[in-house]
């Protein structure tokens, strides 16, 4: 079990590293701001495609533990490929590679811990934590030290690779994943053609509005930060967020467990955290305004991220549980945070960033309200007793 921990704890370290520093590696090749916006979105459309297309493979064929090593070792080459590009042709390449099977490990490990926990809320929590421990821990280090070199891409593709490389050993370490037999009947409603129910299509539409609202923060609140309120501590802002939800998380896989709240009152709580969130950075653009909407992180994605994964698995089929996973990943979160982005950027430019944070908790009140009257849809007996 150390080694499952370990390896959520390695995985979600490698974002550490993608996510804040990649847009500086598009400029260090010197791409201008318009080519880098560009490329950015190219990487989030392939991060999109590649859960889905990848996923519907491990359902089919299984053998996880293979997947994820083969998504490792190519995501790698694509780092790689950014580290030493020297034409806009072999860039595109680099940036495909690593999104397609980065963004494909997630939902892979998802899956294999709610299978392997068969579904167990609070168990999944636990480990998925460990994500955020990586990733607090990481970006802090990087803080302290001033590493990687953000003026060498070679500096910040190594530590990138390096992180990759004991994920990579740790995976080897993986027992194979328990398969069920098939048409084995789980105990859930009366077996039917669909392997998603009419609450999956709805809480999807829901997760997307409560996460379209959240692609304000993930895409300007660095920007909001340095250009509004002369804060330039984003590093640690990001990790007072992320360490938020570290115990939320816990809590949330606790509760839902033992039944004491289903996933959909999550989904209120999250949605309505977010409204307060967004309207605090609009409101109250102060040092203290920003510590405390941070915190708030803790019920916006620290209840709201367990909820979905132990919706998913119970609203999909086990067969198609790594495939549900995905889509709430790359179509209930990626593709928001493309449209977010896109819009939002016309927002701040037109408007200002108060405007853009009070029009985008409207989004997350449309995912707090729907919950409420899809409730009786998002309350029916799933497809999975998990």
């Amino acid at each position: 079990m150390v080694i499952l921990y370990s390896s959520f704890f390695f995985m979600y370290s490698i974002y550490a590293i993608v996510n804040p520093f990649l847009q500086v590696m598009l400029r260090n090749m010197g791409y201008s701001y318009e080519i880098v916006g560009v490329l950015l979105s190219l990487f989030e459309i392939a991060g999109i495609v590649g859960p889905l297309l990848v996923a519907r493979q491990v359902d089919r064929r299984g053998n996880m533990k293979g997947v994820v090593l083969f998504s490792t070792m190519l995501s790698s080459l694509g780092m790689i490929a950014l580290m030493l590009s020297t034409s806009f042709a072999m860039t595109v390449f680099g940036l495909v590679l690593l999104a397609f099977f980065l963004r494909s490990l997630m939902p892979v490990l998802d899956a294999y811990a709610n299978n392997l926990f068969n579904g167990d809320s609070q168990k999944y929590t636990v480990i998925r934590s460990f994500g955020t421990v990586g990733f607090v821990f990481f970006s802090l280090l990087f803080a302290a030290t001033k590493q990687p070199d953000l003026a060498s891409n070679v500096s910040i593709g190594t530590y990138a690779l390096v992180i990759s490389g004991v994920f990579f050993l740790l995976v080897l370490g993986w027992k194979q994943e328990p398969r069920r037999p098939r048409n084995q009947d789980l105990g859930g409603i009366e077996q039917t053609s669909h392997w998603f129910d009419r609450a999956f299509v709805v809480g999807i539409f829901i997760i997307a509005l409560n996460r379209m609202s959240m692609s304000s923060i993930s895409s300007f609140f660095s920007l909001y930060l340095v250009e509004e309120l002369k804060i330039n501590a984003i590093s640690l802002m990001n990790a007072l967020a992320a360490g938020s939800e570290f115990g939320a998380m816990i809590i949330a896989g606790r509760l839902i467990q033992r039944r004491k709240v289903l996933p959909v009152h999550m989904f209120i709580a999250s949605g309505l955290a977010m409204v307060v969130r967004l309207i605090i950075y609009a409101l109250l653009p102060s040092y203290a305004g920003v510590l405390a909407a941070q915190l708030l992180h803790s019920i916006g994605y620290g209840f709201f991220h367990p909820a979905a994964i132990y919706f998913v698995s119970r609203r999909v089929r086990r067969s198609h549980r790594t495939l549900g996973i995905s889509i709430y990943i790359s179509l209930g979160t990626g593709l928001p945070a493309v449209l977010g982005s896109s819009l939002g950027g016309l927002i701040v430019e037109s408007f200002g960033y108060r405007t853009l944070f009070l029009s985008y908790s409207l989004f997350a009140l449309a995912s707090a309200l729907l919950c409420l009257v899809f409730y009786r849809t998002m309350t029916t007996p799933p497809l999975e007793t998990v």
